[in-house]
């Protein structure tokens, strides 16, 4: 690899780490990542002239460098790879402020670019996973015994997503795949995790994975409805907040990997609690925005495991 860096990037590092795929190298102090592309190159074009723009107004976030080729993409034993240097290496946890101090930072940037679809981002995700249940479902027992009620949940959530207007101006930012409550500064602010989406995607995420941790994340749920919110975002937070990414992102963890299915019954020992929740949420936010009657709090009670007790 290190005839790889010094050919296509001038780049003549004392030592470099390999771990796995990964190489890692320090030159003045900054350290700079050669890693494998996960993701595609319209993403990562995107991702490319988003940063950039960043770091032009002193935003620094990962910043991805072309080779001497001026490719993003550098071959590797036929495998595309990317070298980034990394302005922010600090491993300290995020907090709730950081994550709006960041979109307070980035929103200016993704004014004139496409957000994703809630609606058919979820609706594909729905058929990809009943199809891995069919594969691979018959030695999962917690899986069958709970996956038609998170199909259930999601279902309503996509079904809420039909009462947002759709000329209605909801400000997008730029956000993350998946913030996690371990999530750290240099994950926030590398650029590869970024998408542009509404801004309580994160905040959203952050929420349900400190709730699955045993966190008390009602105070700050209050301070976020109150002071951060306006109109259609409402609706849109407690629809982020239904949709069960915890446990589709455990059970694909469960399928794909080698990951016990034991972990899923921290999440689903904690439906009713976490339904529990969702009411008094929908009730605080009614305080604020007028959001559609929903009936889906009985629904799950029906629904709930087929009467099966898991607890």
């Amino acid at each position: 690899m290190n005839n790889v860096i010094n050919y296509y990037y001038n780049l003549y590092p004392k030592n470099i780490h390999q771990s796995n795929k990964e190489v890692k190298f320090n030159i003045n102090n900054i350290e700079f990542v050669f890693v494998p592309l996960n993701i595609s190159e319209e993403q990562l074009e995107m991702i490319y002239s988003l940063s950039s723009k960043m770091l032009q107004y002193q935003l620094y976030v990962t910043q991805i460098i072309p080779n001497r080729l001026n490719k993003l993409i550098t071959p590797v034993n036929q495998m595309p790879y990317i070298l980034i240097k990394n302005f922010i290496s600090l491993k300290e946890k995020i907090t709730l402020n950081d994550i709006l101090k960041f979109q307070q930072q980035t929103s200016f940037f993704v004014i004139n670019l496409q957000g994703i679809s809630w609606k058919k981002l979820w609706q594909d995700k729905i058929d990809y996973l009943e199809y891995q249940m069919n594969q691979f479902g018959k030695s999962l027992s917690l899986s069958k015994i709970s996956f038609s009620y998170y199909i259930g949940l999601a279902e309503m959530a996509i079904s809420l997503l039909n009462f947002i207007n759709e000329d209605a101006k909801i400000f997008k930012t730029v956000a993350h795949r998946r913030i996690t409550k371990d999530y750290c500064y240099d994950e926030l602010y590398n650029s590869l995790n970024f998408i542009v989406d509404y801004k309580v995607r994160d905040v959203a995420d952050y929420f349900k994975c400190n709730f699955f941790a045993g966190i008390n994340i009602n105070d700050e749920v209050d301070y976020y409805i109150k002071t951060q919110l306006q109109n259609e975002e409402y609706l849109l937070f407690f629809i982020r907040m239904l949709f069960p990414t915890y446990y589709f992102d455990m059970f694909e963890n469960i399928v794909l990997s080698d990951i016990s299915e034991k972990e899923l019954f921290k999440i689903i020992s904690k439906h009713e609690e976490y339904e529990e929740f969702l009411v008094i949420l929908y009730y605080k936010i009614l305080k604020y925005y007028n959001l559609p009657e929903i009936n889906c709090f009985k629904y799950y009670n029906v629904l709930r495991f087929q009467g099966i007790i898991i607890y």
